[in-house]
């Protein structure tokens, strides 16, 4: 079961066993007593359980080894398929630097392309109730953590603590975003607002080259092509040359090749010229 914490990185996975027992004890975990819903004769009742906590770095080999093996309880398969999420969106380079609820300094996933946002929303539909069975705090009804809510916190907690390596520092400068210690950041909540508000909108804008006046010059395509001597290509075997070259066939010295600069603006799914969306909004 993931536990949050602010920042994210220090966050922690609980064991714990439905039937009440203590899990087993490990190295550079803690052990705490958990309140958790269960099943009961009128729904639901909270019980009092032990738990062995560890950090989510620690916890991540023991999560991918319970999803690769498919043993242990579906809590925590559940999560071992939450990590090798977590890990294949921080191997594609998807983190941005922002600030925690508490103003400290944290990384987290994203920008997502849409197919990522759908995936995740099938992994969380999946959550067994043993994998955020903690109620969440305050009175009234008794109320579990949204599981979608809790898979995005669960990945923002791996990306803010696989990029502290020991060397992390010499990128950043200094011990914000590189260092496993909470660094206080108030005054950069502007920043971190700007941050999100042009990434997690998803909208974005790019840059398109156009020219005119170029002509596609194919070469031999016939699998017996020669060099510009007439022989046979360097090392032997066969040449095929496809390029973009001013046309020459009128003795143009490519003087009369104009560029043209196109503002696109785009989102995960769709991509759009500014001036045509411009003229579409009048």
């Amino acid at each position: 079961m993931f536990l949050p914490g602010d920042p994210a990185r220090t966050a922690t996975v609980a064991f714990w066993r439905p039937d009440g027992t203590p899990p087993p004890a490990a190295p550079s975990a803690s052990t705490a007593e958990l309140t958790v819903a269960v099943p009961g004769g009128d729904g639901v009742d909270t019980v009092a359980v032990p738990a062995t906590l560890m950090p989510v770095g620690t916890a991540l080999p023991l999560l991918t080894r319970a999803r690769v093996t498919g043993r242990g309880h579906r809590a925590a398969v559940f999560w071992g398929a939450a990590a090798f999420q977590a890990l294949h969106l921080v191997a594609r380079g998807l983190l941005l630097p922002g600030l925690s609820p508490g103003d400290h300094d944290a990384w987290r996933t994203g920008p997502l392309r849409a197919q990522d946002v759908e995936a995740l929303r099938r992994l969380a539909a999946a959550m067994p109730p043993e994998a955020h069975a903690v109620p969440l705090p305050g009175a009234g009804p008794l109320r579990l953590p949204d599981p979608e809510q809790l898979l995005r916190a669960f990945l923002d907690a791996v990306a803010d603590g696989l990029p502290r390596s020991p060397a992390a520092h010499l990128v950043t400068g200094g011990p914000a975003y590189a260092s496993p210690e909470p660094v206080h950041l108030p005054a950069q909540r502007a920043w971190a607002a700007d941050v999100a508000a042009g990434l997690d909108a998803g909208v974005r804008l790019s840059l398109r080259i156009e020219a005119d006046g170029l002509t596609e010059q194919v070469g031999d395509t016939t699998g017996t092509g020669t060099s510009p001597s007439g022989g046979t290509p360097p090392g032997g075997g066969t040449s095929t040359s496809t390029g973009a070259e001013p046309d020459a066939s009128d003795g143009s010295d490519g003087s009369d090749v104009t560029f043209r600069a196109v503002l696109q603006v785009h989102t995960d799914a769709e991509l759009a010229d500014l001036v045509a969306l411009r003229g579409g909004l009048r």
